[in-house]
């Protein structure tokens, strides 16, 4: 075979291949540059005969009703990240669940009011402590004065209970400052309460003036 007859057959099979590639990539779409179109993938029927609920946190001393009672299907509370430590309870109807938070409000305050009580009981301990304490430095620094051969053991007993005496007066701020706090929350608390009562009544009259 001629050497231009064998160019020619050569370029005859490329042409041939390269007619054939092109139609083979119209029918088949070119991957390169079409658009993938999304399968969609099925999603699996779950039968729920609970729907949604709701579902009663435990509360913090800020806690209002409203921000107790949650409600959504298994899924949602399942999403939450919430623990068995963190429900008080979990109810069909929404009237359940705000009944059972109003209960858990109530005890929470009635708690904390005791707890309140008992900080101002230890907070009169300590003050009448602290008065002891200083009474006793002050017997101390006078016995020193007028027995000046027991000074150094009294100056050094003095010395100890003026240490006590700080210690005790700083416990005694925090606590004085923790209660001043928890007092100020239970004004307020007790206005938003009178607020409501009056908005209540107010109601109340305009509905018998009508």
């Amino acid at each position: 075979m001629k050497r231009t007859e064998l160019k020619k057959l050569i370029k005859e099979n490329i042409t041939d291949w390269l007619s054939e590639r092109a139609t083979t990539e119209a029918d088949s779409g070119d991957m390169a540059y079409t658009e993938k179109v999304p399968v969609k993938e099925k999603v699996a029927k779950i039968e729920d005969q609970i729907t949604e609920f709701y579902y009663v946190t435990k509360p913090t001393k800020e806690s209002s009703v409203e921000e107790l009672i949650k409600s959504g299907d298994v899924f949602e509370f399942a999403m939450s990240g919430l623990t068995r430590e963190d429900i008080s309870g979990i109810y069909k109807s929404e009237g359940k669940a705000k009944s059972a938070a109003n209960k858990m409000i109530k005890e929470r305050d009635i708690k904390l009011k005791e707890t309140y009580k008992k900080g101002q009981d230890k907070l009169k301990t300590m003050e009448t402590s602290i008065d002891e304490i200083k009474k006793q430095i002050e017997g101390k620094m006078s016995e020193a004065t007028s027995n000046p051969d027991m000074r150094e053991a009294l100056t050094s007993e003095s010395n100890g209970l003026m240490e006590k005496l700080s210690m005790l007066e700083m416990q005694m701020d925090k606590l004085r400052e923790a209660l001043e706090k928890e007092g100020l929350r239970f004004e307020k608390k007790s206005s938003k309460k009178s607020k409501k009562e009056d908005e209540k009544d107010d109601k109340k009259d305009e509905k018998e003036d009508k």
